[in-house]
């Protein structure tokens, strides 16, 4: 019990001290201070702290993304069967491959085992798209507003 206050706490001061960095960057650029004579036009900004901020945000936030790509051809599979094993939404674009028919059918029918393995679904948004959802999510195949 002591532990989790512990914690949270230390949650909380980390996020104060955050939050309190960006604040007290910001009113060292704008805010005038009394007795100073001269106004600086411009100041340099540590830019590295912040990015390592987000950075750290980034990574405790997102746990999933909506990824695009484009089906090239067969050795495409294995990467774009990577992303759905990591859990991430994608919308591919199948238009480079629809001629070949047999490709198309090919590279469709083993992202699909793909999908099924980790509890996903597959769908086509019209003629040259198909989006493939993570365990969770699933697609609704009819449009809104259609009757």
């Amino acid at each position: 019990m002591q532990l989790k206050r512990e914690l949270a706490n230390k949650k909380r001061r980390k996020w104060k001290h955050r939050k309190m960095g960006l604040k007290g960057s910001f009113e060292k650029l704008f805010v005038k201070r009394e007795g100073r004579k001269e106004e600086v036009a411009h100041s340099d900004l540590d830019l590295e702290e912040y990015e390592e901020e987000l950075k750290e945000e980034e990574e405790e936030g997102a746990k999933m993304y909506i990824k695009t790509a484009e089906l090239a051809g067969l050795n495409d599979v294995r990467e774009l069967k990577k992303e759905i094993y990591a859990g991430n939404i994608l919308i591919l674009d199948i238009s480079q491959t629809k001629k070949d028919k047999v490709l198309v059918e090919k590279a469709i029918k083993d992202l699909k085992m793909a999908a099924l393995d980790v509890g996903g679904d597959i769908a086509g948004i019209g003629d040259d798209q198909v989006i493939v959802a993570p365990k969770g999510v699933k697609i609704e195949r009819k449009k809104l507003g259609a009757k």
